[in-house]
């Protein structure tokens, strides 16, 4: 399929044909639980030893955290839904999806900036390899504006699943897993002291699973999983290592942290 800008301004065209060679969703399925995983691995550990925490969780990381966590479990249930063919049930929890991407967006910013103000997180994971609380908050609300750019993208394109769901994807695994994969480098004494951005591996192999499945099983790339993956890994990289650390950001964040 050619990839236009028709295509892109367009959400209700015919089908593309990456919807009529694609499986039922298994895939997605186990996606959802890889990020579940994930999640569980960075943000669990402190909450259980709590010994290593330098405060208690407060409200607002609280509330942000079940909002997290509710996304990922919607994110599984929504690809379920879909690998049993209940299209419809599917559409109306997307109502609640875009409730919790707003909720997301709004308490992802609260809680990153709190944390920016405070200078250190409160679990004592962070900060691995940014010295600067200025710098990781870069790369916190980075990620936050592409959660809700993608997510908003996605419901436009809720006509055509190749491109919503992708996004969707996307908007999981690659803008809201750098957290959880963070404080897993963070509590990992081993993994601490490797003295390289290692958190990029990791990264990259979720960024781009979506193509390397396309191009087994479908024998093509869909342009989504390519092009915005790649993106959004090169967006993420430009934070670290130009953006954060410039005075142009360390200004600008000054002012949001007031």
């Amino acid at each position: 399929m050619k990839f236009t800008s028709t295509t892109i301004l367009n959400p209700i065209t015919p089908k593309s044909p990456f919807e009529k060679t694609d499986s039922k969703g298994i895939f997605y399925i186990g996606m959802a639980l890889v990020a579940i995983v994930i999640a569980i691995a960075g943000f669990g550990p402190t909450m259980v030893d709590t010994e290593s925490r330098r405060e208690p969780v407060n409200l607002a990381v609280a509330v942000h955290g079940a909002i997290f966590g509710a996304w990922l479990v919607l994110f599984l249930a929504q690809a379920i839904l879909v690998s049993k063919g209940k299209i419809s049930f599917h559409r109306k929890m997307g109502y609640v999806g875009a409730v919790l991407a707003i909720l997301m967006v709004v308490s992802g910013y609260l809680t990153a900036i709190n944390m920016a103000r405070r200078g250190y997180d409160l679990s004592g994971d962070l900060i691995h390899g940014v010295n600067d609380p200025i710098t990781l908050l870069a790369l916190q609300l980075g990620d936050i504006f592409t959660f809700g750019l993608l997510v908003g993208i996605a419901i436009w394109y809720r006509k055509r699943s190749d491109i919503h769901k992708r996004l969707m994807l996307l908007a999981t695994v690659g803008a809201l897993m750098p957290a959880a994969l963070t404080h897993i480098i963070g509590h990992s004494p081993v993994l601490r002291e490797i003295q390289a951005p290692i958190i990029v591996i990791p990264l990259f192999l979720l960024l781009f699973a979506s193509a390397i499945r396309d191009r087994i099983y479908l024998g093509r790339i869909h342009p989504i999983s390519l092009w915005v993956a790649l993106a959004m890994f090169v967006w993420s990289n430009l934070r670290a290592v130009v953006i954060g650390p410039s005075e142009f950001w360390h200004e600008i964040a000054n002012w949001l942290i007031q």
